[in-house]
């Protein structure tokens, strides 16, 4: 097997711990659901799939057909939910592998049904509201003649109704109040109508943690399970809430030292020669770039950990290569750790830190780290 020279570290600990606080706050009886679409933000979907299964969850959340088939070629079981899409030619095969499928429009409800009465399998399905979002959806006041349609359907079974928060993240709840207003209006309609659902869902990580109204019969945790805060305002208001509410970063990002050089000063470093060297200095070269995730908004700006120090980014950063000023290091070799996103010695790099360099949201950090760099479960 190869070295890595670039490797993300997962704690299975930290997310252990995650998911147990989320259960605190929900009870036994409310379903929980952890989101671990676009590769579990960044985590690897294939182990956060398995993590959050031993853990006993009791769904899984993904964006499209081709992660829930490939979270089922795993021999995954627990339930998966498709959450927005999926091409009409995955059907038969999610629906032979026990996968639930959103539903917002009439033509693919009947489609899923046709597909279900060749094949013999009762397709589960969960119909998405829009409730403010303006995404995907069914529009709130078309709601209840659609889900009545879908009954209708001799081989779809609606076990889940389901809506999106727009502004949860915020401290004004206005809006995000005004939506859970109308999906439970929605509810009650529903009930008028005499059809019952099992499973209406609606909260994100920030909705779960702020407000038991939120969370219906079941929470979708995305970001937090991870570690990461959906907002700074977000994680005022819950540690404010609840002091002993402590979720820990679950990923870290690592790299080798591939090259060391001794450079006097004056020496261009880079394309566009953009960065000069201000005295002499020793300078080394890791194996990532933007192909791997690492912004190129952080040239000359980013900061990364070697041997217990910080040492600067320096010149453009490359698709593949980074070039770091070690010169603060007493000793240096090639073949050192280096640290992109975590702890060393007596400092952290998070993900937030690099979100507010890069002037955008922890989210995209640490979704945007290539998926073909190995995930290790530690």
């Amino acid at each position: 097997m190869p070295e890595n020279l670039s490797w993300v570290e997962i704690d299975s600990e930290a997310f252990k711990n995650n998911l147990s606080k989320f259960r605190e706050i929900i009870g036994p009886q409310v379903l929980l659901m952890p989101i671990i679409k676009s590769n579990a933000y960044g985590h690897g979907i294939l182990e956060i799939a398995a993590l959050a299964s031993d853990f006993g969850v009791d769904y899984l959340g993904v964006v499209n057909g081709t992660e829930a088939l490939l979270i089922r070629s795993k021999s995954i079981k627990t339930p998966v939910l498709v959450l927005s899409y999926y091409a009409k030619n995955q059907i038969e095969e999610l629906l032979r592998e026990n996968i639930d499928l959103v539903v917002y429009d009439i033509d693919t409800a009947k489609e899923i049904s046709d597909i279900a009465a060749k094949i013999n399998i009762v397709a589960k399905v969960h119909i998405k509201i829009d409730t403010g979002t303006s995404r995907l959806g069914i529009l709130v006041q078309d709601a209840v003649e659609f889900i009545e349609s879908c009954s209708k359907l001799s081989m779809v079974q609606i076990v889940g109704v389901f809506t999106h928060f727009a502004d949860s993240e915020n401290s004004d709840w206005t809006f995000t109040d005004g939506q859970i207003e109308k999906f439970r209006d929605l509810l009650f309609s529903l009930q008028r109508s005499n059809i019952k659902i099992p499973i209406p869902h609606a909260a994100c990580s920030a909705a779960t943690i702020i407000s038991a109204n939120s969370h219906f019969n079941m929470v979708r945790v995305g970001i937090s399970i991870y570690g990461l805060w959906p907002s700074q305002k977000n994680k005022q208001i819950v540690q404010k809430k609840y002091p002993d509410f402590d979720i820990k970063p679950v990923l870290s990002w690592k790299a080798k030292i591939i090259q060391i050089k001794n450079l006097p000063k004056g020496t261009p470093i880079g394309y566009g020669c953009s960065y000069k060297l201000k005295k002499d200095s020793t300078i080394a070269v890791i194996p990532i770039g933007y192909n791997e995730g690492y912004s190129r908004m952080l040239s000359s700006k980013g900061i990364v950990l070697v041997n217990g120090k910080k040492c600067p980014v320096i010149g453009k950063i490359c698709m593949n290569l980074t070039i770091i000023d070690v010169s603060v290091c007493e000793s240096v070799t090639v073949g050192d750790e280096v640290v992109i996103i975590g702890r060393q010695g007596k400092y952290e790099i998070t993900a937030d830190q690099i979100a507010e360099q890069t002037k955008t949201i922890n989210y995209e950090v640490v979704t945007r780290i290539n998926p073909l760099i190995p995930r290790i479960i530690i």
